[in-house]
């Protein structure tokens, strides 16, 4: 365990370094499969670590004592259930339309929310990629291409909060290849409010759904206990 924390925290030791970002994000899909990536999280058994971003649980929560500024989570987003390789989006002129959905803070009750911090402001980066599949398994037709970065600030409330993502692909692939769009996720917080006990940092769930029509978004709300 304490092997794979130092090993989070060597890979983001440069977290703004384009190759150390796409290492990671190669590591969530080939080796992670698909699982979220830390920097680092409160030890105690996997009790908190980033996967439960992912779990559907508000109840159970990512969480760190470190930091909290400049602390990441890496994710890979939900596909649309419409919308999944390159040649769909074409006619859209290549723009995604996605919805981050968040749990700030610790969910078990209104007092583990309010006595640990939550976050204020993070800053979201997004990466595409090219994905194909094989016997052996997925794999990278190119490395993940960065698209680009988005400001975002939360309220203050024990609740899910939802955040409209809309931006342009970069990658044009070939009218013929069917690869399957891949998109990946920098989470990285900036700002928290302050717990009124702990000084630990929380986030119950977290995610990104593609989101097109209404398949999808019955999809994501279901998804996020929405519906």
């Amino acid at each position: 365990m304490r092997k794979f924390l130092i090993l989070n925290i060597l890979i983001f030791a440069s977290v703004f370094a384009w190759e150390s970002e796409v290492a990671v994000l190669k590591k969530v899909l080939l080796k992670n499969k698909g699982a979220s990536i830390a920097s680092s999280y409160l030890q105690g058994k996997d009790l908190y670590s980033s996967k439960n971003v992912q779990d559907g649980d508000i109840k159970t929560a990512w969480c760190l004592d470190k930091g909290p500024k400049g602390e990441s989570v890496v994710f890979k987003g939900m596909p649309s259930r419409q919308i999944r390789v390159y040649a769909d989006l074409k006619k859209l002129n290549y723009i995604y339309k996605a919805k981050l959905v968040i749990f700030n803070g610790y969910g078990k009750s209104e007092e583990t929310y309010y006595n640990n911090n939550r976050i204020k402001k993070a800053t979201l980066k997004i990466y595409e990629a090219r994905i194909g599949d094989a016997l052996s398994g997925l794999f990278f037709e190119k490395d993940p291409t960065f698209v680009i970065q988005k400001e975002l600030n939360f309220k203050d409330e024990p609740k899910l909060q939802i955040v409209d993502l809309n931006f342009e692909l970069k990658d044009r692939p070939k009218e013929k290849q069917v690869d399957e769009l891949g998109l990946f996720y920098i989470f990285t917080i900036d700002e928290v409010y302050n717990g009124k006990k702990y000084k630990d940092t929380c986030i119950s769930e977290l995610d990104i759904y593609g989101v097109f029509d209404n398949e999808d978004e019955a999809y994501y709300k279901k998804m996020s206990g929405l519906q």
